[in-house]
């Protein structure tokens, strides 16, 4: 979701800096050395993996148990942890010589968690790693920022929780989750939106057919959330 933003933006930048990389470190080992690094320092956030491999003749990333965590004070460590999965690969051409654009194909995250934790009102985990993202977005001359899109997201085999002021919401799996393409230019309630929408439109239509084994809510409480967010932007769902 948002985190493969995150993984796609900083993939970018750090290829960009693999010129001279030292003999003793492959490719992989150096993008995944200075993402690890820049996300720790400018994203206030922890990257964590088991394995990482970019292969720059398919223009394909494959990396093993992804973790992405935020630092938010207000949460406990369970509710920063924002993502994990044991599989991500991302395609795409973010080799390509026209340094202020990317573009990638597509977005699969497989066997993974999703955690989105609200401690006030606009205000969450996924919020906080978004702004941050959107705060350091590098840029190719001194008034250009980057700009990119990533054509298509799925999760497969997902649990999605949804959390707010620690209180759980939501905890749901489910087979496939699609989310729309994201850009650059969106904002960060849109970015979140971008995962809650279809989130939520997923939920109604288990709820319908009656398939409910996989999923618990709490009504009451997801509908004082749905109301209290509207001003926030939740509304554009």
């Amino acid at each position: 979701m948002k985190l493969v933003r995150l993984s796609a933006m900083a993939l970018l930048m750090s290829v960009s800096g693999c010129a001279e990389a030292v003999p003793e470190q492959t490719l992989s080992e150096r993008v995944a050395e200075q993402l690890t690094e820049r996300v720790d320092q400018r994203y206030d956030a922890t990257f964590s993996y088991d394995s990482f491999e970019l292969n720059t003749l398919t223009a394909e990333l494959l990396a093993t148990d992804i973790g992405v965590a935020t630092r938010v004070a207000e949460l406990d460590a369970g509710l920063n942890q924002l993502l994990w999965a044991e599989r991500i690969r991302l395609t795409g051409d973010w080799l390509t010589q026209q340094q202020d654009q990317l573009q990638l194909d597509s977005a699969t995250i497989q066997n993974a968690q999703l955690t989105i934790a609200y401690f006030a009102e606009g205000q969450s985990n996924l919020h906080t790693l978004v702004e941050k993202v959107k705060s350091q977005l590098p840029v190719q001359r001194a008034s250009e920022q980057i700009l990119w899109q990533v054509n298509r997201v799925e999760l497969e085999d997902v649990v999605v929780n949804l959390f707010d002021q620690g209180q759980p919401l939501v905890s749901v799996k489910l087979e496939r989750l699609r989310l729309p393409p994201l850009n650059s230019a969106q904002t960060t309630n849109e970015w979140v939106n971008g995962v809650l929408g279809p989130l939520l439109e997923q939920l109604i239509q288990q709820a319908l057919r009656g398939d409910t084994d996989t999923m618990t809510v709490d009504m009451q409480g997801l509908t004082r959330f749905f109301w209290r967010e509207l001003g926030a932007g939740i509304g554009a769902l």
